[in-house]
């Protein structure tokens, strides 16, 4: 397709979108294509995924993406209102390209960007928000949230492959009372290798945990060498042992999963019952370690609830009343 120059009053309109990406790409640096993606204004059939003519939906975006080639989907924010920002799922969305990434336009802050992936509020299966199997990819000022009244929903994200990085992204399952279900969590590692999380809010403490046994963040299949950078792990609850932060089972670990500078945050001043223990973490193929001066637990009584000797840190007791314990901040 050749490229069409237009003269209008000494203005010139570039009418091809090979051309629009050419110059996307002589911007951005990515040798692949890139598209927008505006839930208020875009539209997937008429729309070319350009700035001025976006998509309406991440998947209409995401069919157009090559795998291996850093193609890039942009989320704009349209507005602050959850309608005019938020891309609502009926399906899981299923990100399964090598390379291909996800960046919200937004302000970005640490609490629900206004990017936003979210259950629609007919979804009732038992699945989760999004599921990355895919390796290599990038997600930055997202907010992922599962929250919809249905008892079916499992969580928000599951991550499967591995060398992904989460910048600054609001991970947040369990965010209507119907999803308190047995084995439900915001962040599910399974098998996933070496994927950094980065500057990210895992959970959420406006909703009432505690009828089931769940947790923010659960580990399956040998989860390896993932690690999480100055993240803040929320949640909030009625019952002292059933939600926490942490649960990895018998075989659930391999090597090291990694907390360094993180906050773990259970507002016990505002209502939410104190945790008898942050982490359910059994003895296993790999270690929980806990690294910097930063990381602490705000609402648990100790870190472990198995004292198995593989949730440790590089400087401090993980012990009862030890390291970064904010009811007793002794080292």
């Amino acid at each position: 397709m050749g490229l069409s120059v237009q003269s209008n009053g000494g203005s010139l309109q570039l009418s091809t979108l090979s051309t629009i990406q050419t110059l996307a790409a002589s911007i951005l640096p990515t040798q692949g294509n890139v598209f927008f993606v505006n839930p208020r204004t875009g539209n997937d059939v008429g729309g070319q995924g350009t700035r001025d003519n976006p998509y309406k939906t991440i998947a209409a975006a995401f069919s157009k993406c090559v795998a291996g080639q850093n193609d890039t989907i942009f989320l704009c924010a349209a507005g602050n209102s959850a309608a005019d920002t938020t891309d609502y799922q009926t399906t899981s969305l299923l990100w399964n390209k090598d390379l291909v990434h996800l960046i919200g336009v937004n302000d970005g802050p640490i609490f629900s960007q206004r990017s936003r992936v979210a259950f629609a509020s007919t979804y009732a299966t038992a699945g989760t928000l999004i599921t990355v199997s895919a390796n290599g990819c990038g997600f930055k000022n997202i907010q992922f949230f599962a929250g919809v009244a249905s008892a079916l929903p499992l969580g928000c994200m599951l991550v499967t492959g591995s060398k992904n990085v989460f910048d600054n992204c609001h991970i947040a399952g369990m965010g209507n009372t119907a999803n308190d279900i047995s084995g439900a969590y915001s962040l599910s590692l399974a098998a996933a290798q070496e994927n950094l999380f980065n500057d990210c809010t895992i959970g959420v403490d406006t909703v009432t945990l505690g009828a089931q046994a769940n947790s923010q963040i659960v580990c399956s299949t040998a989860a390896t060498r993932n690690w999480f950078r100055n993240c803040r792990i929320m949640t909030y609850t009625n019952h002292a042992t059933n939600n926490c932060f942490l649960r990895a089972p018998s075989g659930s670990l391999d090597r090291e999963l990694v907390f360094e500078d993180c906050q773990f945050i259970n507002p016990v001043d505002a209502g939410s019952t104190n945790l008898t223990q942050a982490f359910v973490v059994v003895s296993n193929g790999g270690t929980v370690l806990l690294v910097g001066a930063k990381t602490g637990v705000f609402g648990a009584t100790d870190w472990n609830a198995t004292d198995s000797g593989n949730v440790t840190a590089i400087s401090g007791s993980v012990t009862a009343g030890t390291y970064g314990l904010a009811v007793d901040v002794t080292r």
